[in-house]
């Protein structure tokens, strides 16, 4: 006769018991990633998974317990990484003042969370790639393009722009951005973060202008029936 296997001491039986041990864990995991996160800060994208369980206080196996291998590790730590942009730009997404001065004040802001986060940022685009680490680099470009989109949609940039013109073009101007921004953290050549932001503001607001025309009308004006 088969053996029954004892009962696992690390998953607590009964509902009310397991929920609690559920949310424990998941505290425990984000408390981890947080850690992840620091040392990634600390030492740079090619932070080893020792120097990460080291900032965290456990051991490697200690730190893989609570994470399906390396890519799950990394998948969290691109989530994380989201949800603090997502944070940081909130204000951000408020409209208010002109259009151009509310393109202007979300490019810059993602360009300070760049270069304060630009460690993370730098490993969310190399590691694991092309796996965890590039879909976290585009997880954060699709999370700032569908905000942008929104706005050109719903009016908040001074028209409503058509889905069909609107989540194209935020999602190429968000491209672009992340693309020039992410050479510029490696290459400045001379050019400071507020040249930049002045810079690509420029960019995108005259490339708005040519594909949607004006946008200096009242809220609500429908516009960019066609490219």
């Amino acid at each position: 006769m088969a053996r029954t296997p004892p009962p696992d001491d690390d998953a607590p039986s009964g509902d009310g018991r397991a929920t609690r041990w559920a949310g424990h864990r998941e505290a425990r995991r984000l408390e981890l990633v947080d850690a992840a996160v620091a040392a990634i800060t600390e030492h740079g994208p090619d932070v080893t998974t020792e120097q990460i369980a080291g900032r965290a206080g456990v051991s490697r196996p200690g730190l893989y317990r609570h994470f399906d291998g390396k890519d799950d590790l990394q998948a969290a730590i691109a989530a994380r990484s989201v949800q603090r942009l997502v944070e940081d730009l909130e204000p951000v997404w408020r409209p208010s003042g002109r259009p151009s001065e509310m393109l202007e004040r979300a490019l810059r802001a993602h360009l300070r969370w760049l270069a304060g986060h630009a460690n993370v940022y730098r490993y969310l685009r190399r590691a694991s790639l092309p796996s965890a680490g590039e879909v976290a680099a585009a997880n954060v470009r699709s999370t700032v393009s569908a905000h942008v989109a929104g706005m050109l949609v719903d009016g908040s940039l001074g028209a409503r722009v058509e889905a069909a013109v609107a989540h194209p073009l935020a999602f190429g101007l968000v491209g672009m951005v992340d693309a020039a921004a992410g050479h510029w953290l490696e290459e400045p050549h001379g050019v400071t973060e507020e040249m930049l932001g002045t810079h690509l503001a420029r960019a995108c607001w005259a490339v708005i202008r040519a594909t949607v025309g004006p946008l200096d009308g009242p809220p609500g004006d429908p516009v960019g029936a066609s490219w």
